[in-house]
């Protein structure tokens, strides 16, 4: 078993083993539908990294659009299930530096890394010119914030840009996943280092949140991250 330094990877696989998994979307995230032309610059052929991507349909649909995507999980059962869902064939090849492995689609525009999120570093894959962040710092163990942050900022290019979905919500009654980051914890990962522009803030609290969290809001966060 691989380890990982993000959550417990026998917890994830299991909550994919069972299907206890409610933040999968089958539609592409509207967020990153509306803000794609800012986040890509209105650019062609950008190369996009998907930190926990899971099997997010977002991935299919930014290769559709022309780009190429690089996705990391390390749960093996998503990886796996996203290409037999798309019905994409693809190859699976060992990657030593990463201490796991990859699956690329037969054009290679697609690759999924099997792996520890930490383990990807620029020196397998290079920067990007897009990272799009929807359900991994929330992910994210609170004491490998920091780590995370530096890491996701290694991967961007001086020029690049990064989208960060993120939830808040009162952490007294209800302790995640997913986790709640604060606007305070977004400056403090990111501000030094970069502009932090805030694009949308909307409470998606739902009636089963609210009985089985005991929690009154639940506020969906949209920032955009480009270096100072």
């Amino acid at each position: 078993m691989m380890e990982s330094n993000v959550t417990q990877q026998d917890h994830w696989d299991n909550m994919w083993k069972v299907g206890d998994t409610g933040w999968h979307n089958d539609k592409t995230h509207p967020m990153l539908a509306k803000y794609l032309d800012k986040l890509t610059a209105g650019k062609e052929k950008q190369k996009i990294l998907l930190p926990l991507c899971g099997k997010t349909v977002d991935l299919k649909w930014l290769s559709d659009l022309g780009h190429t995507v690089v996705g990391v999980e390390f749960a093996k059962q998503p990886v796996e299930e996203f290409f037999q869902e798309q019905d994409i064939q693809y190859t699976v090849e060992d990657v030593e530096a990463v201490k796991g492995k990859v699956y690329k689609s037969k054009d290679e525009k697609i690759r999924l890394y099997l792996c520890d999120l930490f383990e990807l570093n620029s020196s397998t894959e290079g920067q990007f010119d897009v990272i799009w962040d929807r359900a991994s710092l929330v992910a994210i163990n609170i004491q490998d914030r920091t780590r995370y942050a530096d890491h996701m900022m290694s991967l961007m290019k001086q020029d690049g840009r990064y989208l960060l979905d993120t939830y808040e919500y009162d952490s007294s009654k209800y302790g995640g996943p997913p986790q709640s980051v604060s606007d305070d914890v977004i400056h403090t990962l990111y501000g030094e280092k970069c502009q932090i522009e805030r694009l949308e803030k909307f409470d998606s609290i739902t009636e089963w949140m609210k009985i089985n969290w005991n929690i009154e809001h639940f506020y969906e966060k949209v920032d955009f991250i480009t270096f100072k």
